[in-house]
């Protein structure tokens, strides 16, 4: 019994001590940067005008050749941040770009970073995806329509463009022949073979190009 309240008092004694002699100031958060850091040492203002870059304090007072920190170009702004960030030491930075208009007018504009000047767009992917199998849009062509009068015609010549940008049957021999790295054509140097081509007018590709002749006894 006399020892626990021995070990009781002690207890007692110890926090009351950490208690009285410590605050919360004393500890920090080991993920973060103290109060000290983030007010004094974070430059939070990066302005671009031309080629040079500034680097900015704007809790500090202006002094030439210190605050603002002034880069020639780029790679020395981006060597500085590695070093900052090796230090322990990310700032989060305002970017703004100096910029003249047609009339002589100067402006600053907000930037995501020096490397993405998208102005609000969303980033450009660097992965590109290959396109997908489109579908055929038949040509609209008056020399192959209103049968039976234009039956057995040549396809006319579009000399409007007005199948531009549409997956016409045409494009798609084309792409055939650059996914398979094979022509049906067998005046082509790349020609698939007579099997190779068979096999595409068997699967009706070359059914619009059908012409059917009379031939009276």
């Amino acid at each position: 019994m006399t020892y626990k309240i021995i070990l009781i008092t002690t207890l007692f004694i110890i926090v009351t001590y950490f208690v009285l002699n410590y605050t919360s100031s004393d500890f920090k958060e080991a993920l973060t940067i103290g109060s000290d850091n983030s007010e004094s040492n974070c430059p939070n203002i990066l302005i671009q005008k031309g080629s040079q870059l500034y680097l900015y304090n704007s809790k500090k007072h202006s002094v030439p050749g210190v605050n603002p920190v002034t880069f020639n170009n780029l790679e020395e702004y981006t060597e500085h941040i590695e070093w900052q960030r090796a230090s322990g030491l990310v700032c989060p930075v305002l970017y703004l770009q100096h910029s003249e208009d047609a009339q002589g007018g100067t402006s600053y504009k907000i930037r995501p970073s020096p490397t993405d000047l998208q102005g609000g767009l969303p980033p450009v992917s660097s992965i590109r995806t290959p396109p997908s199998r489109r579908h055929i849009t038949k040509m609209l062509d008056d020399s192959l329509g209103d049968r039976p009068y234009n039956l057995n015609s040549y396809p006319g010549y579009d000399d409007s463009n007005m199948d531009q940008g549409e997956f016409t049957p045409d494009m798609m021999l084309d792409y055939i022949t650059q996914s398979t790295g094979q022509s049906p054509n067998p005046m082509d140097p790349n020609w698939g073979g007579s099997d190779f081509t068979q096999a595409l007018i068997d699967a009706g590709y070359y059914k619009d190009n059908s012409v059917a002749i009379s031939v009276n006894n």
